[in-house]
């Protein structure tokens, strides 16, 4: 399969979902609720990495919603995870998720799959419009499994939920993105944004100033793990070196590598990056190594 970006397009496709009227009652004689209790309806941007899913009450003694269950596992070992996740709101507002299911609550998703979204602590609402948004698109699947608990009861439903990945993850390189030419090849697309490690955000041409200072005679090579995960981070594939990208985010959480320029004075003055041994715990030689393994994996998964 070709390798490309999977660029996010927000626009709704609509599906439909059905309700199996399977529930499982938490407390004998307690407010109880059922699967046909509630409609679903699921929306999915044309790239597959918003997923909208739009609950309303079917009937009108239908009990609030207490959390709602998507069952992720739908394509082996290329399933969406919870680490795929990029944001996710309920009517709006950040929403409280959870990759697992507390004891006591009527449901048991882990009695079939330990890869799972639980939106937790829904407020009450007429309807519940939760969106999720993944670092990468997904093929729709049309018989996954979710879990809606309310009242006492836990119900759960065959509907629609991601399946395999639309296309597979690749990287453009740290050249692209920061070189002299990324002003003409296109990368400032990706650059709309700007670009934030250790949160502090850096334009692109602030990015050209770095590369082309640490290029020079003063270079120091804690930067290519700076750029190596600006590489990722811009192409949308941080996930798939989430452990490396950690490493190198913490090294430079609250330093502006601009803070640390150093410019030597005389005939052959030229400036470089003054950086720390250690910063929050992390040596440069950990950061070195970080973006070596990240710039192997941009090797072996270069966008064409």
């Amino acid at each position: 399969m070709k390798k490309i970006i999977v660029l996010f397009v927000m626009a709704i496709a609509s599906l439909s979902c059905s309700n199996e009227n399977q529930s499982v009652e938490s407390k004998a004689g307690a407010s109880t609720s059922n699967a046909g209790d509630y409609n679903i309806a699921v929306s999915v941007s044309p790239d597959g990495s918003q997923w909208t899913y739009t609950i309303t009450r079917a009937i009108a003694k239908a009990k609030n919603l207490s959390h709602f269950i998507i069952d992720l596992n739908n394509c082996g070992d290329n399933s969406a995870t919870f680490a795929n996740i990029v944001w996710a709101t309920v009517n709006g507002s950040p929403a409280d998720l959870s990759p697992s299911e507390g004891a006591g609550t009527g449901c048991n998703p882990q009695a079939s799959t330990n890869n799972f979204v639980k939106f937790d602590n829904l407020q009450a609402a007429n309807s519940w419009v939760l969106v999720l948004k993944f670092d990468r698109g997904y093929e729709t699947f049309a018989t996954a499994t979710g879990w809606i608990k309310a009242g006492s009861s836990c119900s759960q439903v065959t509907m629609v939920a991601p399946g395999c990945p639309i296309e597979e993850y690749c990287s453009f390189s740290q050249g692209f993105f920061f070189a002299n030419g990324n002003v003409n090849n296109g990368a400032g697309t990706f650059w709309t944004n700007g670009l934030t490690i250790g949160g502090i955000t850096y334009t692109q041409t602030q990015g050209n100033i770095a590369w082309n200072t640490d290029r020079g005679r003063g270079g120091d090579q804690t930067m290519n793990g700076f750029f190596q995960l600006g590489a990722v981070r811009l192409s949308g594939v941080e996930s798939e070196v989430a452990a490396d990208a950690a490493i190198i985010d913490a090294y430079f959480t609250g330093l502006n590598v601009f803070s640390t320029l150093v410019t030597t004075t005389g005939n052959n003055a030229y400036s470089y990056f003054n950086l720390p041994a250690t910063s929050n715990g992390v040596t440069k030689a950990q950061v070195i190594a970080a973006g070596g393994r990240i710039g192997t994996y941009v090797d072996a998964n270069h966008c064409e």
